[in-house]
């Protein structure tokens, strides 16, 4: 009887060990997922590019490439810092916000405000590859 109750026993301490390994491998896996509105603010990472007239500036697409954000490099005023929405395009893509357009095809982009606009092409980086907006 003494046997039957000891086995018992370790067969209750593998099963709750086991619960508790489950358990803990399952919440470390959930803690380390994105919750939802991390998901939002994540982004694709950010791709500098060099304009015309040496205007430099680099973009920022958000993960569901819905946004862009777009900013000067190195402390430029020019463009300022400004999230764009993707909206509807014939070809390429296209967003808007306030008063500027950003148009990409393939690697090349352009930055319009107004009746001005910008042809910018990315600035070579050995260790990453140009963002390409598809053809």
């Amino acid at each position: 009887m003494k046997t039957k109750s000891i086995i018992w026993a370790l067969i209750m301490v593998i099963i709750l060990a086991g619960g508790y390994w489950y358990y803990s491998m399952h919440k470390t896996v959930a803690s380390a997922a994105p919750t939802n509105s991390a998901v939002a603010t994540m982004d694709m990472g950010t791709y500098p590019y060099e304009c015309d007239e040496h205007v430099m500036m680099s973009i920022t697409p958000s993960h569901d490439m819905s946004t862009l954000k777009i900013s000067g490099t190195d402390g430029a005023a020019y463009p300022p810092t400004v999230t764009l929405a993707k909206v509807a395009a014939t070809s390429g893509v296209k967003y808007q916000g306030g008063e500027f357009t950003f148009t990409g095809k393939g690697e090349s982009v352009t930055l319009t405000q107004g009746d001005q606009s910008l042809n910018c092409s990315p600035v070579a980086n050995p260790d990453a590859a140009p963002f390409n907006f598809g053809d």
